[in-house]
């Protein structure tokens, strides 16, 4: 029976930079849903009662998004 052992190794340092741009990225997917979260809040928020009827919503539901 054979046995082969991993002696994979990696570059110093390479799973350090692979940790810090994975953050890095889903920080930065996270801060843009926030920002298109809030832009939507602020438009919707600008109708009126009559323009939100209109899409199906209500004044309160804004805060829901």
């Amino acid at each position: 029976m054979a046995y082969f052992a991993n002696t994979t190794s990696h570059p110093f340092g390479s799973i350090t930079i692979f940790r810090i741009t994975n953050f890095i990225e889903i920080n930065a997917e996270k801060a843009v849903k926030w920002y298109q979260t809030r832009q939507t809040k602020i438009v919707l928020s600008k109708l009126t009662d009559r323009e939100l009827n209109d899409i199906g919503l209500s004044r309160s539901d804004i805060n829901n998004i």
